[in-house]
């Protein structure tokens, strides 16, 4: 990830951020220590704590699911929320057609002969996944061959051409996606035919008769199995086609991060709050980081600043444990870092 990657991304939100549909829906998210009494927003925390995890842009589709699930029977529905919930449609399908251009900017796109764009996978399913999926209809809309069109917001109109093209520009020059074009022409016969053959074989294993003779019902059952058959798929790969396949992994991983990861919240936030100091730091890896925060971190996914010296970064939560009884030094939390944010944002 470069600072013009989130250079780009900030643009883009900024632009999100005009569309009254979009600030409609973003209002109602639950925010970070601020207690609300408005039944909708405290409606959306109580899903969030029962295990939502999509973010303002595209809310709809596992709303839909969680209402439909018997562990959330109890979470009152109030009179305003399916109109609401018609706005977090809109925006989310202006959302998905977004983020299906910038895919399409994938060196190879949509001849992406890859074990994860088999029909069922987590990539691909019809059913619940935690991704954006990949949709068989949008592969062929030929994106990839035409200039974006303007954010269509319900009848909202916002123009978005120069952002989506400087941020499709970042991503070209990315390490992942120039990976995944190196590899893509480095593929050998071999290569392609193992990939066929993986395909072939992971496309049956996913069958709707497998999935059900797996699992019939439970959804996360049924994901993990996906999830599961498709990582066998990839790992019996070899030589230039595993080369290729995990290529795709990574530069897919890019533009999901920033667009899907990143985007919504800014546009839901605005600006990281700045966590201060960062005790008892552990470096996982290159830009994965451990600590004890200074100030309570209460979900997933929100971005913060961590000011102290040694990192001088924004990074997204992927994991907190907060220990209400024991004091803040007990708190711990994890982050991937968005190297260049901080400076591309002025942080």
């Amino acid at each position: 990830m470069t600072k013009e990657i989130w250079t780009a991304v900030s643009a883009l939100a900024d632009k999100w951020r005009r569309s009254q549909t979009v600030r409609q829906v973003t209002l109602a998210m639950p925010r970070d220590g601020v207690p609300s009494k408005d039944p909708l927003t405290e409606m959306l925390a109580e899903f969030r704590a029962g295990s939502m995890r999509a973010h303002a842009l595209r809310l709809n589709s596992e709303l839909h699911y969680l209402i439909s699930q018997p562990m959330l029977d109890h979470v009152k529905r109030p009179s305003s929320f399916d109109g609401w919930l018609l706005e977090a449609y809109k925006v989310e399908v202006a959302f998905r057609l977004e983020l299906a251009w910038l895919r399409a900017q994938l060196p190879g796109y949509p001849l992406l002969r890859v074990p994860q764009l088999v029909a069922n996978t987590p990539y691909t399913t019809h059913e619940f996944t935690w991704k954006a999926v990949w949709a068989r209809g949008d592969m062929a809309r030929g994106f990839q061959l035409s200039p974006p069109a303007a954010l269509l917001v319900g009848v909202e109109r916002i123009e978005v051409s120069r952002e989506l093209q400087e941020l499709a520009s970042a991503l070209r020059a990315s390490e992942s996606w120039q990976r995944l074009a190196t590899t893509r022409a480095a593929l050998t016969a071999t290569d392609r035919r193992q990939l066929q053959v993986e395909c072939r074989a992971l496309r049956t294993a996913l069958s709707p008769e497998r999935v059900d003779e797996f699992e019939p019902h439970l959804a996360l059952k049924r994901h993990q199995f996906r999830d599961e058959q498709m990582q066998y798929a990839l790992a019996r790969l070899t030589d230039g086609a595993a080369a290729y396949a995990n290529a795709f992994t990574d530069a897919a991983d890019t533009v999901d991060f920033a667009v899907d990861g990143v985007l919504p919240q800014l546009v839901t936030y605005g600006r990281p709050k700045d966590v201060g100091a960062a005790a008892d730091l552990d470096f996982l890896s290159e830009d994965r980081i451990e600590f004890q925060p200074a100030v309570p971190i209460f979900w997933t996914s929100m971005l913060v600043f961590v000011s102290d010296p040694l990192v001088q970064e924004v990074g997204q939560v992927t994991g907190s444990n907060i220990n209400f009884g024991g004091g803040i030094e007990n708190n711990r939390a994890s982050l991937r870092l968005l190297p260049g944010a901080a400076a591309s944002w002025g942080l």
